[in-house]
Formats: C-alpha cells, structure tokens, sequence
C-alpha cells in the first residue's frame, strides 16, 4: 500500500467516474466527491495522504446545459480558494474541451496540469505518474494522535444474517486482548454488534461523520462506547433516518482519521452488496476476510460480488476466505472452495449452535464463557493471524499450541 497514490476527484459527472475508474490502475486510487464543497475536500486532504486534487470543470462539457454547468468564474474563484488554503497541493483540472485562454486562466488561478476526459489510459496514467512521489505534506496539529502505523481488516458477505457480526465482534475481543481495537459496525441489518454484546451507545458512526472536525482522544474517550472487555465499538444507528446521506469522501474521511488513534479496527461490512461502498472500504483496508458457508447460497452470492467488485478492478487486500458453520466431511470442502474462489481459506468455524445462541441471548463473548471451545480457539488463531502472529508463535510453542488445539477439537466432538 506504500506505492498506492490517492487522488480526490471532484465530479457529479458519470461518464467522468467511468472513464477515470475504467483507466485507472491499481497504484491509483479515487475518492471521489460530487459537489464543491471546499469545507468537505479540506477534510479529506487533513485525513488522507493525497498525492493530488482532480477538479471536474463542468464550464468546458460540451455535453452540459448552459443552466446546469457552474461559470468557469466560479470554478476559477474555487480553485483559487482551494490552492490558498492548501498551498503545497496539487490541483489538476479536468475538462472534455479546453482553448488557450482557458488553460491560461486556470493555471494563473493553481492548476498545475489539464487532463482531457475520454484520453487514452497512458495518457492519463503519465500525468498522474508526475505526482507519484509527491504526497501531500500536511501537519498534523493534534498531539494525541498516533504516528505508529495502524491496521483496519474489513469482514464482507454478500448475505445478511449473524455470522459476520458475530465474527467481528469475536475477532475485534480476540485482538483487543493484544493490541487496542475499535470495532466498526457497518453491515445489516444496522447496530446487531451493540445488541449481540447487550450496549447502548450515545455516540455513533452518522454522529462523527457530522463532527470530523471535533474527533481527538476525549471525545472517543467520552463519546465512544466500550465493551468490557475494552473494546471501542461505533455502530451506524439502528434507525437511521431515510433522508440522511452518506457520501464515500465523508466514509473515507471517518476511516482514515479513526486509524490516527487506533492500532486496530475491525469494519464489519457483512449483508452490504454494494460494489461502489465496498470499493471505497476496501481502499481503506489492509486485510478483507470474505466469510461463508458451504451452502450452494452463499458461495453463490459471494461468488457473485467477488466477481463484481473484480470487474471493476477492485483491489482485495491480503483477502481470505473464512468459512463458518464448517463440517469438514461435508462437501464442497475448504479445498474445493478456495479453488473455485482463487482465495485461500485462512480460518473455518465450527457451528457451535447451542454455544452461539447463548452468546446472543446473554450479551456474554465465548471467548470469556466458553474460552475452550473450538471456536473461541479458531477465532484466537484468525485473531493471530491478522496480528502477524501466527508463524512465529507456530514455531515457539507448536507442541503446547497443538495440544491446546486437540483438546478442543476433541470437546467439540463430544458436544
């Protein structure tokens, strides 16, 4: 992810976001914003490492009512905003047509480089390739923030239902016991994380995204709600009003910010299918578990949005399957699946029925009520494995490790 290079887009322009995602390759990265909003962009460039700015100037669409399309005045009046409130940042314009005059008063106004939309892909990658090394230096003026790296796994399913939540609650305790963790809930149905470990929160994700700009260490000290096992945990609302709008620059903002403060997140995504959301988490992320069954359903379904978000040339980053509910003399087995999916299957959870049912009834972890059961154990090995853990702690205590292993296997077998 080091050589990725981050560009915001600012367009409400389909054929703009298609050209720009149908050339791009996977070092580039958008993230796109549909309206001028200086307010909004500042934000993002104080969250994110941005190598440039690519500003859609509707004035030149030759395709544009004259009604619809801003002046190039008023374009130029904002770039002229953007460049004296980031002076180090490079603004690049994009236009389907362009004339001297106009190319003159653009770069007078900041713009270092034109772009014209529908240009042949090495044409664009060669001028987005002048800004490769650049990176936008900001300073970051909150002394609490971390500088350490931080690392955010995303947990996807194509299909609604309890297992990913319960997976990332799980995962989010197992890696909280090691290192500090912010479990982020995302998927639907909304807020089944803060039901499942019996929580009420005050402060969630639609709160922050609306108050960016006041997140430091009190405020999620104070604000946020934590499990006790000392898990932080921001949920979307479980009613969430119909006229509120998400945008993927105000998502992609929230996640980079929260990673200043958090060694680990954890971002449940599971029953959201779609692909434009899940591009924008995964670009964010540094680790995707797909999770599973062995059911004709759901291999279907997460065959299917595996190839969408394929098709539009997603990155997965560091992907594996984790297959739950697994019955190993059951086909299709893991084998068999990871070949179908070109993934390779990292973890497989047992069904642990009458275990799970008093976990969600009773708000109590099974990693703290049922700590030997395989599943705790699995879900500790998936937890070491995201850690880096998991090869060293192999070769140091492989026999006591094994032995653990058995036991519970062989628990498992007799209930």
């Amino acid at each position: 992810m080091a050589d990725t290079r981050n560009f915001i887009v600012v367009t409400n322009g389909e054929e703009c976001v298609r050209w720009l995602r149908t050339a791009a390759d996977h070092n580039c990265k958008f993230i796109f914003v549909e309206d001028y909003n200086l307010g909004k962009i500042l934000q993002l460039v104080d969250a994110v490492s941005i190598n440039g700015v690519l500003l859609h100037l509707r004035s030149q669409d030759v395709s544009s009512s004259v009604t619809l399309a801003p002046s190039l005045a008023q374009e130029v009046s904002f770039v002229e905003e953007l460049a004296s409130a980031k002076p180090g940042l490079p603004l690049l314009a994009l236009a389907e047509s362009s004339s001297e005059q106009f190319l003159l008063t653009i770069l007078r106004a900041g713009i270092r480089d034109f772009i014209r939309i529908g240009s042949q892909t090495n044409e664009l990658l060669a001028v987005l390739g002048r800004y490769s090394s650049v990176g936008y230096v900001k300073n970051d003026a909150n002394p609490n923030s971390r500088d350490e790296p931080s690392q955010i796994t995303a947990v996807i399913n194509a299909r609604q239902g309890n297992d990913s939540v319960m997976l990332s609650l799980h995962l989010a305790q197992a890696i909280q016991e090691r290192q500090r963790t912010l479990l982020i809930d995302l998927g639907m149905p909304h807020a089944d994380s803060l039901l499942l470990m019996n929580l009420t929160a005050k402060y969630n994700f639609i709160d922050v995204m609306r108050n960016i700009s006041r997140l430091d260490t009190t405020l999620i000290d104070t604000g946020f709600v934590k499990h006790k096992s000392g898990l932080t945990v921001l949920s979307m609302p479980e009613a969430t009003d119909d006229d509120v709008q998400i945008s993927p620059a105000e998502i992609y903002t929230v996640l980079r910010t929260l990673r200043k403060y958090f060694p680990q997140i954890v971002i449940n995504v599971g029953g959201v299918n779609r692909v434009d959301f899940l591009q924008l988490i995964l670009s964010a992320v540094d680790r995707t578990l797909i999770v599973g069954e062995q059911t004709v359903p759901s291999c279907k379904r997460n065959f299917e949005m595996l190839k969408a978000l394929r098709d539009q040339k997603v990155a997965l980053p560091n992907p594996g399957i984790v297959l739950d509910h697994y019955l190993s003399k059951v086909a299709p087995d893991s084998d068999s699946i990871a070949k179908s999916f070109d993934l390779p299957v990292v973890c497989t959870l047992p069904p642990a029925g009458l275990v799970r049912l008093d976990s969600m009834n009773t708000g109590e972890s099974i990693l703290v009520q049922n700590s030997r059961h395989l599943y705790a154990v699995r879900v500790r090995e998936l937890a070491r494995i995201v850690l880096g853990e998991w090869g060293s702690e192999q070769t140091e205590q492989g026999f006591s490790t094994k032995v653990q292993r058995f036991f519970a296997e062989l628990n498992f077998i007799k209930s």
